[in-house]
């Protein structure tokens, strides 16, 4: 019997809730309510050792939830930053003396000896002023002087809640955007105190005990789910795309400054000089990206949608769809019988007609011998996005709900 809460749209909203202190390192759009998450892992898991996957894991939120049930988890990114936080909120800093790494740290700091190299990539000076450029080189080459693995990724996170505050990107989109030269020159440089900071205040939240397994994956979640065996996972948890990201999140605009500074050899990334290639590689190459199939699936619920919307926007939906469905497939050959997905999906607006992906979720499940067996309907109360966009000089709806689809795999 389900609680009564399942029927409280109210409920779903999480009004209130803010994100643990964990899930606030780093800065990655879109995330999802952990507390919502963990409810409903908690309420439909089976068994302390089941597996959870997420496919879309972005900055590895319903993953830390699910360790928290005691599940093994596994997560998919195509995004490098994604991975690396991720890998962070999901490791076990047990044996770790922060104490002496934090005063490590400052003595090299204080050093001239990290003075240089200077860091260099394309149009760094655009979105980086010169004085800044040689404080966060430093930082950069003292973090790099670290022997441990898992200490540098820490600080790499750390450095770029540095680099948020400094860069000339006006930050307010998910779109790269260049401040005013205003803007940019009273910008302070606190980039050495800043990054201390940081660390003195995100440290104490990272994991510090045996945890389950994790394993985190850096690529294109259609090919690396092929490599999971058939009906081996026991509950899918995620929040996938709800459109091209060109055109909804730029998740890839928004780390890719971030990345341009993270040692290449922390980072774990498949195919990363083409993903790191320029600054919007990432969602160009992302789900519904150049690289789909634009007539993989066909139906009268998505004809229908296109009918109704500029041609000029009918094929970037339909690379989409088809892309999202290649993934549902593998996702319903993966899932045990009997086992557990979870969506939190939104209705995006295109030529202000709401896309019906909640209802083509339903329909390629069921193609998979995969039934909804609940649906909520939440207010995205933290969301980023204006509810209300200008276009034409008319005003457009944007998304204020998002759908939460449970599906069960038939026996």
């Amino acid at each position: 019997m389900l609680n009564k809460k399942y029927n409280d749209n109210n409920f779903w909203d999480f009004k209130g809730t803010y994100r643990t202190q964990l899930h606030t390192l780093g800065h990655y759009p879109a995330t999802m309510v952990p507390e919502m998450q963990l409810k409903l892992m908690k309420d439909w898991k089976k068994d302390s050792d089941e597996i959870m996957l997420d496919p879309f894991m972005g900055s590895g939120t319903s993953l830390v939830e699910a360790q928290k049930l005691g599940m093994k988890v596994i997560g998919i990114d195509l995004n490098p930053y994604a991975v690396l936080l991720s890998q962070v909120k999901t490791h076990n800093y047990s044996n770790i003396n922060w104490n002496k790494i934090k005063l490590r740290i400052h003595k090299k700091l204080t050093s001239n000896r990290y003075n240089l190299p200077i860091h260099n990539f394309y149009k760094i000076e655009k979105w980086f002023r010169p004085d800044i450029i040689k404080s966060l080189s430093k930082v950069r080459n003292v973090i790099k002087s670290e022997n441990d693995e898992w200490i540098r990724k820490f600080l790499w996170v750390c450095m770029s809640e540095v680099i948020y505050k400094h860069s000339n990107d006006r930050t307010s989109t998910f779109k790269l955007y260049q401040k005013t030269d205003n803007q940019i020159k009273k910008i302070v440089d606190n980039v050495i105190k800043n990054f201390e900071d940081t660390i003195e205040n995100k440290c104490i939240f990272l994991p510090a005990k045996e945890l389950p397994t994790s394993l985190i994956y850096s690529g294109d979640t259609k090919k690396i789910c092929l490599q999971i065996p058939n009906e081996s996972i026991d509950i899918i948890c995620t929040s996938p795309p709800y459109g091209e990201n060109a055109t909804t999140v730029t998740y890839g605009q928004s780390t890719i400054l971030f990345l341009k500074w993270i040692d290449r050899k922390d980072l774990t990334c498949d195919n990363d000089e083409k993903l790191l290639s320029n600054f919007s590689s990432i969602d160009s190459l992302s789900l519904g990206g150049k690289n789909a199939n634009e007539n993989a699936y066909l139906s009268s619920t998505l004809e229908h949608f296109l009918s109704i919307i500029n041609k000029s926007k009918q094929k970037k939906v339909r690379r989409f769809v088809s892309d999202y469905w290649e993934v549902i497939k593998e996702l319903s050959r993966i899932i045990k019988k009997d086992g557990l997905i979870i969506f939190t999906i939104g209705n995006r607006i295109i030529d202000n007609q709401m896309q019906p992906l909640d209802k083509l979720t339903i329909e390629m499940f069921e193609k998979n011998n995969i039934c909804l067996i609940q649906k909520i309907s939440r207010h995205m109360l933290s969301r980023q996005t204006p509810q209300r966009v200008p276009k034409d000089n008319k005003k457009i709806k944007s998304m204020n709900k998002e759908q939460i689809l449970v599906f069960r795999k038939e026996k």
